[in-house]
C-alpha cells in the first residue's frame, strides 16, 4: 500500500515541539521532536532470511480505484498522532499522559511512534515495557486495515456472484493484484485463497518476532533503517549495508520511513509470501473453527522465517510465553486529545 497523500499546516510550534494537522484521506496529526539522537554503532545481527529474492515485496502495490475505501475509514481507525522523541524518558512522558501502561487495558491511545530512541540505559523491564508499548498501537492499526479489508470481500460476494464491470469486481481483481492471487473472481478457488491472505496476524507473535529480530529495538538496522523484522532488498537505493555482509553477498538491509511503514511490510509479507502458505493455512483453520487467532499455534508457521528453522519458531514461542503476550487481549484504539498532550507534557510551547 502507497504511503497516504496529506497536506499539512502547523498548529503549534516551540523549541523542542512541533504540531501539524494532517488533512487527507485517512487523517494523520505528526507530533515532531527535533534534536533526534542515534545510538553509536554496534555490530548488525545477521537477519533473517525472510524471502528469497524472487519474493521481494514491491515498493509500490497496486491501487485500489479512488472511490473505494482503504483502511481508513475513520470510525474504525481513528486518526494516528505521529510522533518522534529523543529519549526513552520523553516517550515514557508521553505515554504517561494517556495512563498508557504495561500489559495494557481495553484501549490504547493511536500513537504511531516513527523511530526508536535511544533504550540502552533503561532497565529490561523498562525497555520491554517501552517497546511493546510502542508497537502494539502500530500492529493494531494495521490489523485493523487488513480486518477492514477482509470485511469488504465479504460484503462484495454477499449477493452470490460478482456482476462483470462492476464496484465489487473492480476490488476484488484490484486485491487480488495486490495480495498475488490470480483466476476468476467468481471461483470459489479465489475467493478461498484471498480470504486466507487477507487477514490480521496475532499481536503476540508480531512482538515477539519484532523483539527477537530488532534486539529490543537496539540493533543498528532498527536505529538506522526503522527495520524490525530483519528485511533484505537486493536494491541498494532501498537499504544499507549490513556490516558483516559476506563476501559477495549482494543484499542490503532495507530502510523505512518509520516503524509503521516495517509493521506494514511485516504483515503483507506474512500474507504473501511462499514460506508462509502453512502458517495462513493454520489461521484460516482456526478461522473455520470461530477461533481466536493464536500466536502460540500459528508461531509454528515460521519455520522457514529464519535459517534457523524450528529452533528459531521455538524461540518465539518461549518469548511470548516468557512476556505473557499469549495474554494480550483484544485492545481497541482511541483517538488521541492533542490539546491534552500539548498541555500535559512539560515542554514550553511557543504562541
Amino acid at each position: 500500500m502507497s504511503e497516504t497523500e496529506t497536506t499539512g499546516a502547523s498548529l503549534w510550534q516551540s523549541r523542542r515541539l512541533r504540531l501539524v494537522a494532517m488533512v487527507g484521506v485517512g487523517a494523520v496529526v505528526v507530533l515532531a521532536v527535533a534534536g533526534w539522537a542515534l545510538l553509536q554503532t554496534e555490530e548488525t545481527p545477521s537477519p533473517a532470511a525472510l524471502v528469497d529474492r524472487d519474493e521481494e515485496l514491491p515498493e509500490d502495490i497496486p491501487e485500489l480505484p479512488a472511490d473505494i475505501t482503504y483502511g481508513e475509514r475513520q470510525d474504525i481507525l481513528p486518526p494516528m498522532v505521529e510522533l518522534r522523541a529523543e529519549s526513552a524518558a520523553e516517550l515514557q512522558r508521553v505515554f504517561a499522559v494517556f495512563d498508557y501502561d504495561w500489559p495494557p487495558g481495553d484501549s490504547l491511545p493511536a500513537l504511531s511512534v516513527g523511530a526508536f530512541p535511544p533504550l540502552g540505559e533503561l532497565s529490561v523491564d523498562e525497555r520491554k515495557s517501552l517497546f511493546f508499548r510502542t508497537l502494539l498501537p502500530l500492529i493494531v492499526a494495521e490489523n485493523q486495515i487488513m480486518l477492514e479489508t477482509r470485511s469488504a470481500i465479504g460484503e462484495a460476494y454477499a449477493d452470490g456472484a460478482v456482476a462483470e464491470d462492476s464496484r465489487e469486481e473492480r476490488l476484488l481483481e484490484t486485491l487480488g493484484a495486490r495480495f498475488r492471487v490470480e483466476g476468476d473472481v467468481n471461483d470459489a478457488a479465489f475467493r478461498e485463497e484471498l480470504l486466507r491472505r487477507v487477514d490480521a496476524v496475532p499481536p503476540s507473535m508480531a512482538l515477539a518476532q519484532a523483539a527477537n529480530e530488532s534486539g529490543w529495538g537496539q540493533s543498528r538496522f532498527t536505529r538506522e533503517a526503522n527495520n524490525l523484522f530483519g528485511v533484505w532488498t537486493w536494491h541498494e537505493e532501498r537499504g544499507i549495508v549490513p556490516e558483516q555482509r559476506a563476501a559477495g553477498a549482494t543484499h542490503f538491509v532495507r530502510v523505512f520511513p518509520n516503524l509503521r511503514a516495517s509493521v506494514r511490510n511485516y504483515l503483507y509479507t506474512i500474507n504473501v509470501g511462499n514460506a508462509y502458505s502453512d502458517l495462513r493455512q493454520m489461521r484460516a483453520q482456526q478461522r473455520a473453527g470461530n477461533e481466536g487467532l493464536s500466536g502460540l499455534r500459528l508461531a509454528e508457521g515460521l519455520e522457514r522465517y529464519s535459517e534457523r528453522g524450528q529452533a528459531y519458531v521455538d524461540e518465539i514461542q518461549s518469548m511470548i510465553r516468557v512476556n505473557d503476550l499469549h495474554e494480550l487481549g483484544q485492545p481497541e484504539l482511541t483517538r488521541v486529545d492533542v490539546q491534552q498532550l500539548l498541555e500535559d507534557e512539560p515542554v514550553d510551547v511557543l504562541d
